[in-house]
């Protein structure tokens, strides 16, 4: 999707092997709260007529909530969440316009989805402080949920996310020979009912978090940035690093992993690690509880396909 990678050029996402859900949201008409076609999950009434698919394993606090990529549902979860639920709560869901979680009428934002959030978390009595997990648009989102309220934000994981002015910066490095047609693409910022760049405006105003945990994964592939010219495939990689760098500055109790064998949909087995999207949450989790700062990287992660980043 263009307000996540616009290297990908594409509408449909930045992961060669990321589902279709990623690339277009597909809505599902909602099925009684017991049926949902084999996936786990009830249907919470959040008001106004309106309902989300909302699946929560575990117990303990605080409570760990996964957002989803745009388009995404609570199914792309399903490599990391049940061993996060070992340790706490942890909850997965369908927003609105993904999954079986009907979309509302109109244009809707990330301040939007970050009500219908915190309505549903309040509705299944799941309270604050969370650690919110978020991957790609999802970690759009979780800086948007800590900006807006920081009180109810024990800590934050950002996998492979859209860093500060990612649109305009790496516009800002595509040929002139290409720029018109990527110009079309950025000037479409609503896709399926969402004012994406309205998102990302307000994610960046998140410009510090303090001491809370904050781990970022970035994954070591991105198989849908352009190869030709061969430089601007090496300087999208250069700012999309750069970028991370950046997000992981936003905390001085931080770690920064890049998953080196996962192109850009780290959490499912198929075409990420999803271990090192636990090991990343248990972390943030452990230092949230105890209120104490993360462990360094190699003691959190190790293997030959991972590198702990700045």
């Amino acid at each position: 999707m263009v307000a996540i990678l616009l290297a990908s050029a594409l509408a449909g996402g930045c992961g060669g092997d990321e589902p279709k859900a990623e690339r277009r949201a597909t809505v599902k008409t909602p099925q009684p709260a017991e049926d949902f076609l084999g996936r786990p999950g009830k249907l919470v009434d959040i008001g106004a007529g309106r309902s989300l698919l909302l699946h929560c394993v575990g117990s303990g606090s605080p409570a760990v909530v996964l957002e989803a990529g745009f388009g995404g549902d609570a199914s792309q979860w399903r490599d990391v969440q049940p061993d996060i639920g070992h340790v706490t709560r942890t909850c997965a869901y369908d927003r609105a316009g993904s999954g079986f979680s009907a979309a509302p009428s109109g244009v809707r934002d990330a301040r939007d989805e970050i009500t219908d959030l915190r309505r549903l978390l309040a509705r299944a009595r799941i309270d604050p402080p969370y650690v919110i997990v978020g991957h790609s648009y999802g970690g759009v989102l979780a800086r948007v949920f800590a900006h807006l309220h920081p009180t109810e934000t024990a800590g934050l994981v950002l996998i492979d996310t859209m860093g500060r002015n990612g649109r305009s910066r790496q516009l800002a490095i595509w040929p002139e020979s290409q720029a018109r047609t990527i110009r079309r693409e950025l000037a479409t910022t609503v896709m399926d009912g969402v004012d994406l760049a309205a998102g990302e405006a307000i994610a960046d105003r998140l410009t510090k978090l303090g001491d809370t945990p904050l781990a970022v994964i970035t994954a070591g592939r991105h198989d849908n940035f352009p190869r030709r010219p061969s430089s601007l495939a090496g300087a999208l990689e250069q700012l999309w690093g750069k970028m991370q760098d950046e997000l992981a500055q936003l905390s001085s109790n931080r770690v920064h992993v890049v998953a080196a064998r996962s192109n850009h949909d780290v959490p499912p087995s198929r075409s990420g690690q999803p271990s090192v999207a636990v090991r990343a949450v248990e972390a943030v989790l452990d230092a949230a509880r105890d209120e104490t700062a993360l462990p360094p990287c190699p003691e959190i992660f190790s293997g030959s396909d991972i590198r702990c980043g700045s």
